[in-house]
């Protein structure tokens, strides 16, 4: 199982596992939705869905998503989380996590593929340099954003490897990200919210 379809488990099953929706006001073009466990705020989310805009609040931080379409649930049920991801315009939390094990495992990957080699003892000296290099960021830097600035395109202005052009740097760049479960989380309380009202055989707005 791959890393976000342990994230949707894991939040449906244990942080959403007693929620329900404990209000809900308003009609279509304008609604607030209070999505959480009754007796506690614990992984309470607060959605405004107004006009085409989504504006999230609540216990796992804030976000505001705009789509190309009404902000309905009756829309918003069909959407996967890579799409309704997309349309993320502001967020109070970090945009991705860093995993370093997985940036490791991608670069290694990436330079076999590149080189066409099968171990890394194959590339040359000066290869073996930057594959190192690029290692040892990942291990220096924690988090994403240092990791792409400080790891990666310092780098690539410094290497001797005619090959590590810019594209080959924004490959690098993004090895390693993770989207944050809180992302995850507000995509599926939407799912969840429309589920239980379709299950109550309410009409969804």
């Amino acid at each position: 199982m791959d890393y976000l379809e342990v994230a949707k488990k894991e939040i449906r099953e244990k942080w959403f596992a007693d929620h329900v929706i404990k209000s809900i006001e308003g009609e279509n073009g304008f609604q607030r939705i209070v999505w959480g466990k009754k007796g506690t705020r614990m992984y309470q989310i607060e959605y405004v869905l107004s006009d085409n805009m989504v504006f999230v609040s609540g216990d796992l931080g804030d976000a505001v998503y705009s789509l190309t379409c009404m902000a309905t649930l009756n829309n918003i049920k069909d959407f996967d989380l890579s799409y309704f991801t997309s349309k993320l315009t502001a967020h109070s939390s970090e945009r991705w996590d860093f995993n370093q094990k997985l940036a490791q495992k991608q670069i290694k990957e990436y330079f076999l593929e590149w080189c066409d080699v099968e171990d890394v003892d194959e590339l040359t000296e000066d290869e073996q340099e930057l594959y190192q290099t690029l290692i040892n960021a990942t291990i220096e830097w924690d988090d994403y954003k240092a990791f792409e600035a400080l790891g990666v395109w310092s780098t690539y202005y410094n290497t001797n490897v005619d090959w590590f052009d810019s594209e080959a740097a924004s490959c690098i760049a993004s090895c390693g990200k993770r989207l944050p479960y809180c992302f995850v989380a507000y995509w599926l309380g939407l799912k969840m919210i429309a589920e239980q009202l379709e299950q109550t055989n309410l009409k969804l707005a």
